[in-house]
């Protein structure tokens, strides 16, 4: 009970989300980025264009949304104009690497099927707003694994709820987790779901831990 008490207090006086830093084993560092799939929050200005946003976040350049990002979504319509405006109450933005079968084809970027594409979902650009926006991306498959380990090391934003879902639909991974603390505070990783439950958001760093593996 004090030591949640502790870092309560710690979270409101670090800083707007608490942080949470994970050292973990080498080889299970790749299998760690697929929490981007449930998305971070990112701050940033109404109305800026797609692929401007984009570029801003760590490890982003126009040479990899060219080459390696193979499909775009935004509140779930498939977006082809990197200068489509992000506006709206809370978008949401999701990257993926090339999909398989005829799916695929349809959503891909440029795609000459994109006429099959469904034209009920509306995009947030119609409801306009001003000054800074909170924007969701999510990073699937190929693009989490290359671009995770840059954003986690930096330090991500995302729901406690996603990451308390993630770690106890996977508890596979919580053995390679070797520390971990919560804005300073030693926590257990076997507590980690049920103790982060407490913030709404946290600031998320993973990072590999130098000389140690799996075995030790």
């Amino acid at each position: 009970m004090e030591n949640r008490q502790r870092i309560a207090q710690n979270a409101r006086s670090s800083g707007p989300y608490p942080e949470l830093r994970l050292k973990v084993t080498a080889e299970s560092l790749s299998f760690f980025t697929t929490i981007l799939q449930f998305g971070i929050e990112f701050e940033t200005l109404a109305n800026i264009p797609l692929g401007k946003f984009l570029c801003d976040c760590p490890g982003f350049s126009e040479e990899f949304l060219s080459e390696s990002v193979q499909t775009i979504f935004l509140d779930g319509t498939a977006i082809d104009d990197l200068q489509t405006p992000l506006s709206g109450r809370h978008p949401v933005v999701a990257l993926s690497a090339a999909m398989p079968g005829l799916a695929g084809a349809i959503f891909r970027k440029n795609s000459l099927h994109s006429a099959l594409r469904s034209s009920t979902a509306a995009s947030a650009s119609n409801y306009k707003t001003q000054g800074s926006l909170t924007v969701t991306l999510k990073l699937f498959n190929r693009i989490a694994r290359e671009k995770g380990e840059v954003l986690l090391s930096l330090g991500a934003v995302i729901a406690s709820s996603s990451l308390s879902d993630f770690l106890i639909k996977r508890p596979e991974l919580l053995p390679n987790i070797k520390t971990a603390t919560i804005d300073e505070d030693p926590v257990s990783p076997e507590n980690l779901p049920s103790m982060i439950r407490n913030h709404e958001f946290v600031k998320l760093f993973i990072s590999a831990s130098e000389g140690i593996s799996a075995k030790n």
